[in-house]
């Protein structure tokens, strides 16, 4: 296998898109609506362990094999898929198969590909662990997560600070999408698809956000990603090789107002040129929250909850259909995180996600979903 270095070659044409589809309120299935009670089939834990400790677990994911991985402090876990703990694939250092941090992995037919940051490279582990090659990464686009590997190419998430003039305010910031050919080194930038971020700046070069709304993007159909990137509902289907939207699709939603800020918001925040500044209070929560690609379909948890239904999820096709609705039923810890694409992912057999628990510790939870 051979691999280059991240040349990056503009090309700033937006991704042509298709006309958005408008789904009505209700979807086509007869059963939309009902309830669905997950089950729990498996824990994960570090009590009583030595071999490794949850100190802030993110990033769980799913592998074609079953098997799952957890990022942590100076750690990636792998577990399989009954939670019987592998290995701890983190390997402190700069050198040949080290890291220092662990931004993304990704996976092709015989790989864990780890996208390792400072220095940034790729690194290509087998299934033993064992890191076979590896790769630079030298570009200076800032803020590189890879979201897709397919075909020889690499497809990385873009994400530059925007810079406001005057008071500090909500713009739109760019979320490019680079491809990097891992053989040639070829890069060039694909589509942008702007998120929303409250933006405090400086005169004198300082400055910081707050998210509004994310781009959040997930592998669908092997060669594509369903995305989502705006407040209002808005889901699409991109095919990064051409750089195209393949379908924009949405559905007629009631909003949900956004809950006021808390004390430890207002508290928070950032600090600037002698300034505080607090995120600001929205008036609606985002309408979709989270994405799951299921087969050829997709679902979207929405911002509607219901205290004794669970949280609502519409399920829509690779066409854009709004195919089907239900909600879920979870404990208040697993509904917690099932809105944070970080911590939580959907295999066949179930959903994963990491909760939190009163006491500061973590557990990682599998539920089964029938219905």
């Amino acid at each position: 296998m051979v691999f280059g270095v991240l040349f990056l070659i503009p090309a700033f044409e937006a991704a042509s898109a298709q006309a958005v589809i408008d789904n009505p309120a209700v979807p086509k299935a007869k059963n939309a609506g009902r309830v669905v009670a997950a089950r729990e089939v498996l824990a994960i834990s570090d009590e009583g362990r030595g071999d490794y400790f949850f100190k802030w677990p993110h990033k769980l994911q799913v592998a074609p094999d079953g098997s799952v991985l957890i990022q942590d402090k100076d750690q990636l876990l792998r577990f399989d898929k009954t939670g019987k703990f592998l290995r701890n694939l983190f390997k402190k250092g700069q050198g040949p198969g080290e890291m220092t941090s662990v931004v993304s992995c990704l996976f092709d037919e015989k790989h864990l590909i780890v996208q390792a940051g400072t220095p940034a490279k790729l690194l290509w582990l087998d299934a033993a662990g064992t890191c076979e090659t590896e790769t630079p990464i030298r570009a200076k686009t800032p803020f590189l997560t890879a979201l897709l590997f397919y075909r020889g190419v690499l497809y990385l998430h873009s994400a530059d600070f925007p810079r406001v003039e005057g008071e500090p305010g909500i713009v739109d910031a760019p979320q490019k999408i680079i491809a990097f050919n891992v053989s040639t080194g070829e890069a060039k930038t694909l589509a942008s698809f702007p998120a929303k971020e409250f933006v405090v700046t400086s005169p004198g070069g300082g400055g910081g956000m707050f998210d509004i709304s994310k781009l959040i993007a997930v592998p669908f159909q092997g060669a594509h990603l369903a995305l989502t990137h705006t407040c209002e509902f808005l889901l699409k289907i991109y095919d990064p090789a051409s750089d195209t939207v393949l379908r924009q699709f949405r559905r007629v939603y009631k909003r949900v107002k956004a809950p006021p800020l808390t004390e430890e918001q207002k508290k928070g925040g950032l600090f600037i040129d002698g300034k505080h500044y607090t995120q600001p209070q929205l008036t609606y929560a985002n309408d979709v929250t989270n994405l799951f690609a299921h087969g050829d379909m997709i679902w979207a948890v929405t911002s509607t909850r219901d205290r004794k239904k669970g949280v609502l999820i519409d399920v829509f096709d690779a066409d854009g259909t709004y195919a089907d609705a239900f909600y879920l039923q979870l404990p208040d810890a697993a509904l917690q995180n099932i809105g944070y694409p970080e911590m939580c992912a959907l295999a066949d057999d179930g959903l994963w996600i990491i909760e939190p628990s009163k006491d500061g510790t973590f557990a990682v939870r599998k539920y089964q979903i029938r219905g």
